[in-house]
């Protein structure tokens, strides 16, 4: 699928550290060994995000099943990730992207100069980017693409 984030297709996801929903640090150290989905995503609780966060949510076995984790990032606070991965009960990581420091060096447009980006990537064992979606307003489609690519993926890989 072609998008606008192509260009990362096989180049190594780059390094951060970020803290998650419980407040521990997460860096890309923990991507290395399996496979991940790591989906950028504007605002916890808007419509859209809500539709995509419980939509990873609805698939989180079938990603775990082609040995997947599943981790999502926006700007939002440590306390805000958490009361949304509690109220839609999620089985993920949420990402704090502190003033979207991450978003920046993956070079992440906004949409309309004002959203921040929707974004998927998808993450291979050796941290090396394999595979993205975008697509602003359809939120639904990052889950059923997203899971697509991985077993396309997986299943040409092993």
């Amino acid at each position: 699928m072609m998008d606008s984030h192509a260009h990362w297709i096989g180049e190594e996801f780059p390094e951060f550290s970020l803290k998650d929903d419980e407040g521990n640090w997460f860096n890309h150290e923990g991507f290395k060994g399996l496979w991940s989905v790591v989906f950028f995503y504007p605002k916890d609780g808007s419509p859209g995000c809500t539709i995509e966060s419980c939509g990873f949510r609805d698939e989180h076995e079938q990603f775990t099943a082609l040995g997947a984790q599943l981790i999502g990032v926006s700007t939002d606070s440590v306390n805000r990730h958490r009361r949304f991965k509690e109220k839609h009960n999620l089985q993920y990581k949420l990402l704090f992207d502190d003033g979207g420091r991450l978003a920046k060096k993956l070079r992440l447009k906004r949409t309309l100069g004002l959203l921040r980006a929707r974004v998927t990537f998808i993450i291979d064992p050796e941290c090396v980017i394999r595979g993205t979606i975008t697509a602003q307003f359809a939120p639904k489609k990052h889950v059923y693409h997203a899971l697509r690519q991985l077993r396309e993926l997986t299943t040409t890989d092993t």
